[in-house]
């Protein structure tokens, strides 16, 4: 049964807004919500309506004068038919079918591009121009394994953010849904200058999405690919983006979060040194439990193999502590010493088996002017035994700034 918010009083009396399941209602004063009202009382962006399934969620998005259902002021609500919505001086009243001739006049405020419902992993592109919640989707900015990240623009908090849609897979199961988005929650309170901040995160009709601190910049994917065939950066530049990186894991290991997806296309540089920012934190956080599975076909493993630590590479990552993240960050730093990673295979066996068995080839066969301090500091990242590297992201920044300090490098 198709169900719809009529709004009885206020400066919209009358109006009426249909709700389902394809894309949220959200309501508020700004051009840019899908249901514009015109009363001055009500906040830019002052709530939400989602259908799921057979039931209706309400959610006040921090209104100045709050969302009342039934008379009670709430933070999130289910709607039932006849309840009524107050928000402002508008009263919105909830209703079931009408009558169906009636219905094919009702004037439904739905404005801007057409709802998003294309569901394919390859045509997540198409929803450049439509409205997610309260952003305004823009172009894609990058791809990665779990989904496709736009540029986008936060019309609640006037901001240009980085917005992540997740492939449709992320979507398929309601428990592990709300798993997922209670995982990216745990991580909004986490702030530190080399952690890509999450603003928000949620599920607006079909699509999962992370709104995310947008990073003028480039991944160390676009480093390593303008640097063209050779692919190597000059050692000092390598060092302060291992000095940041080993920073942001400090914090976060203090929070006993282990990021396990250290890649490349995972640091961010910015226009200027110091802003160097380690993103994904919070998906690697949301994939513990069985949600990874759905996103990785059967003996898959998720992420770049290239950048993982021995034991990641096996089928149990119970053991898997602070010292796999040391080990990919030492992998990313020798790739861009190196202009190659510490271990690549003609396919995943191979690579794997490398990993797990060969030693590197020290980097200063490939760059010379590599201090000798600085590359030791590398090839312990690299041990193969979690025992035998920096036991701590704190250890290894001592050394780090060490090698600094000797090279009058500044960080």
């Amino acid at each position: 049964m198709a169900n719809f918010l009529v709004a009885k009083t206020g400066p919209d009396k009358g109006k009426i807004f249909a709700l389902d399941e394809a894309f949220n209602v959200l309501l508020g004063r700004t051009r840019h919500t899908i249901c514009q009202l015109k009363d001055m009382a009500v906040s830019r962006v002052h709530c939400e309506v989602e259908v799921r399934g057979k039931r209706i969620l309400i959610t006040d998005l921090e209104s100045g004068s709050g969302t009342f259902v039934n008379g009670k002021r709430i933070t999130e609500a289910q709607l039932h038919v006849g309840d009524l919505v107050k928000i402002g001086d508008t009263e919105l009243h909830v209703e079931g079918d009408p009558d169906p001739h009636e219905a094919a006049t009702l004037p439904l405020p739905v404005k801007g591009p057409a709802r998003p419902v294309l569901l394919s992993a390859d045509r997540l592109h198409k929803l450049t121009g439509t409205k997610l919640s309260h952003y305004e989707v823009g172009e894609v900015v990058a791809k990665g394994h779990s989904g496709l990240v736009f540029q986008a623009y936060d019309f609640k908090h006037d901001r240009t953010v980085a917005f992540k849609v997740l492939w449709p897979e992320f979507s398929k199961d309601e428990d592990e849904m709300m798993r997922f988005i209670r995982a990216m929650k745990t991580m909004l309170p986490l702030r530190h200058p080399n952690l890509v901040t999450l603003y928000g995160a949620g599920k607006t009709g079909p699509y999962c999405w992370i709104a995310m601190e947008f990073v003028e910049g480039e991944s160390v994917t676009q480093v390593i690919s303008r640097l063209g065939t050779a692919g190597m950066l000059d050692w000092k530049k390598s060092l302060r983006i291992a000095v940041y990186v080993a920073r942001a894991l400090e914090y976060a290991h203090a929070k006993h979060i282990i990021h396990r997806n250290i890649t490349p296309q995972n640091v961010l540089v910015g226009k200027t040194p110091d802003i160097t920012k380690l993103g994904d934190l919070m998906l690697a956080k949301a994939q513990e439990g069985s949600l990874a599975q759905q996103i990785t076909k059967p003996g898959e493993l998720l992420g770049d193999v290239r950048f993982m630590s021995p034991e990641r590479t096996g089928s149990s990552t119970a053991q898997i502590d602070g010292r796999s993240d040391i080990y990919s960050l030492g992998a990313l730093i020798y790739n861009l010493l190196a202009g190659r990673p510490p271990f690549e295979g003609s396919n995943l066996v191979e690579t794997i088996t490398k990993i797990r068995q060969a030693e590197p080839v020290k980097p200063k066969k490939y760059q010379l002017a590599i201090p000798g301090l600085f590359q030791d500091v590398v090839m312990t990242m690299l041990a193969k035994r979690p025992a035998d590297r920096y036991q701590t992201a704190t250890e290894l920044l001592k050394d780090l700034k060490r090698v600094a300090k000797f090279q009058g490098v500044k960080i």
